[in-house]
């Protein structure tokens, strides 16, 4: 027997080499696209686009403000639970109900005041000031003249005192005055 060196070797002849690793690969993913139902293509692809919208979060969160916010309320958190523990106190004590009314009241005033409303607020304001500023400017002036006057009124001299205009405006005032006193002292 001669051995020819051109003749074709046969499957049996030659020795089986192991398959690479881009043949397993190869098979594998052969393998797995022959399994999958149009279900599970259609469960992954959700899955994908899922994952795809987290990515996106993910990067619209990933900035320095966003990293500040979080930062920021991290560190705020034992105040912001002291916080909202003094609002669930005010809100269980009905203060909270209260305070509301009295802002809705305030942005109900805020509101009507019209220009003329306004200016005659203010008018009325300064108006009571002068007032007040002269009234205190009679108190210290008539003071000063009492202490000033040294002459002894008896009844006579009272009596015509009582025919003077401002005297008698004066003492109506007074009288109307201590009419009310009595009611204003109930409240102290």
């Amino acid at each position: 027997m001669t051995e020819d060196n051109g003749a074709a070797k046969t499957e049996q002849d030659t020795p089986a080499t192991p398959p690479s690793r881009m043949d397993e690969a190869a098979g594998f993913l052969t393998a797995s696209l022959d399994s999958m139902t149009p279900a599970i293509v259609q469960r992954m692809t959700a899955t994908m686009a899922k994952m795809a919208e987290l990515v996106d979060l993910v990067e619209a969160i990933n900035t320095d403000e966003m990293k500040g916010l979080v930062t920021g309320a991290a560190n705020a958190a034992e105040s912001l639970s002291r916080s909202l523990e003094a609002v669930k106190a005010l809100e269980e004590s009905g203060a909270l109900s209260a305070l509301m009314e009295m802002g809705d009241f305030a942005y109900a005033m805020k509101q009507s005041m019209t220009a003329p409303i306004l200016q005659r607020t203010i008018s009325t304001g300064i108006s009571l000031a002068v007032t007040g500023d002269q009234m205190l400017e009679a108190v210290r002036e008539s003071a000063n003249e009492a202490k000033k006057d040294t002459r002894t009124l008896g009844p006579v001299a009272l009596l015509h005192a009582l025919k003077e205009p401002k005297i008698q405006d004066g003492l109506k005032f007074l009288l109307a005055f201590a009419q009310r006193l009595p009611d204003l002292m109930e409240g102290i």
